[in-house]
C-alpha cells in the first residue's frame, strides 16, 4: 500500500520525467550510496526511509527533483513520528513533558513551521564553573506559508530561576513557559515578518543564566532534522579552565567521543550535514 511519502516521490518522478535508474546516477554523482532496489522500495510504499544516511538520501533527491526542502522529509515524519517530535524520544527522558509545554504555545515540535539549516552556539562558563551566557545564532528556512514563529527548549537546573533571554536580532520574544521542577523552559520566537516556503532569515538569541551549578559540565543541541552545519563553541573564563575536554555525538543510540585541544580559553567543534541526532561538547575539571 502507498503513502504519503511514496505517493510525492512517485509524482515528483514523473513531473521530471525521470527513472529511478537516472535519479540513481544523479544520487550516486553526488556521493550519495543508496540502492537501485531501496528506491523501488521507496516509490511502492513498501518501506520508508528511516536512518541517517537513508535521510541524507531523501534531502539530495529533493534537490534534484526541485522540491521544497523538507517536503518529502516532513511526509515521513507525519507518517511515522520518527523526527520530530518523536525523536524528542530518542533524545530526551523528558520527552512527553517537552511535548506537552510545546502543545501549550501550539507547537507540535520545536521545529514545526520554521527548520533550523545552520546554528552556532556560544556557551559561556564563569570563574565559579557556572554557565553563565548562551548566544544562541541560527539560519532558519520556512517549510510552510506564512511562517512567522519558532518555537525554542532551554535546560537548566531543576529549581533554578528562569533565566532572561533575550532577542537580538530578526524576531520578538513571545510567550514562554518555565517547568521548575523538570529543568524545562520552552517558548517561541516571533519573527519580524513572515516568512515564504524556502525562504530563510537570521536570528539570534541571548540567554543570560541566574543560578549558579558549578556542577554543570557539558553542552548538547539536539538536531531533530538534518542540519546543514552546526557549531558548539565554549568559552571559560581564563582564570578557571578545564583539565580535558571532549565532543561527542549520539546517532540512532550510538555514542561516538572525540578529545578535543582548547584554543586559548576556548574549543569548538563545527559539524556538516549532522541529524538527526545529539552533539555536544563535554568539559572535566580533574
Amino acid at each position: 500500500m502507498g503513502s504519503a511519502f511514496s505517493t510525492a516521490f512517485s509524482d515528483a518522478l514523473a513531473t521530471h520525467s525521470m527513472s529511478l535508474s537516472a535519479l540513481h546516477r544523479a544520487l550516486s554523482a553526488r556521493g550519495i550510496r543508496v540502492s537501485l532496489t531501496t528506491l523501488s522500495y521507496w516509490r511502492s510504499g513498501q518501506r520508508e526511509p528511516e536512518h541517517e544516511p537513508s535521510l541524507r538520501a531523501v534531502a539530495a533527491i529533493e534537490e534534484i527533483l526541485a522540491l521544497p526542502p523538507g517536503e518529502m522529509e516532513s511526509l515521513i515524519e507525519r507518517r511515522r513520528g520518527r523526527l520530530a517530535p518523536g525523536l524528542l524520544a530518542d533524545l530526551s527522558e523528558d520527552h512527553e513533558r517537552i511535548r506537552a509545554l510545546l502543545a501549550e504555545l501550539g507547537f507540535d515540535s520545536p521545529s514545526d513551521r520554521l527548520i533550523d539549516r545552520e546554528v552556532t552556539l556560544k556557551y559561556e562558563v564563569g570563574p565559579d564553573r557556572s554557565p553563565a551566557r548562551l548566544t544562541y545564532t541560527m539560519v532558519v528556512e520556512a517549510n510552510q506559508a506564512e511562517a512567522h514563529r519558532r518555537a525554542f527548549i532551554l535546560r537548566v537546573r531543576p529549581g533554578a530561576e528562569t533565566p532572561a533571554i533575550r532577542p537580538l536580532i530578526g524576531f520578538e520574544l513571545g510567550e514562554t513557559i518555565h517547568d521548575r521542577a523538570h529543568g524545562i523552559v520552552v517558548g517561541e520566537m516571533l519573527l519580524d515578518r513572515p516568512l515564504l516556503p524556502g525562504e530563510t532569515a537570521l536570528l539570534e538569541q541571548e540567554v543570560v543564566y541566574r543560578t549558579p551549578d558549578p556542577d554543570d559540565n557539558h553542552y548538547f543541541y539536539w538536531a531533530v532534522r538534518r542540519m546543514t552545519s552546526v557549531t558548539l563553541w565554549i568559552r571559560f573564563d581564563p582564570s578557571e579552565l578545564p583539565a580535558r575536554c571532549e565532543f561527542y555525538t549520539i546517532l540512532d543510540g550510538d555514542e561516538q567521543v572525540l578529545a578535543l585541544d582548547a584554543f586559548g580559553p576556548s574549543v569548538s567543534r563545527t559539524v556538516n550535514g549532522f541529524g538527526p541526532g545529539t552533539l555536544g561538547i563535554r568539559w572535566h575539571w580533574e
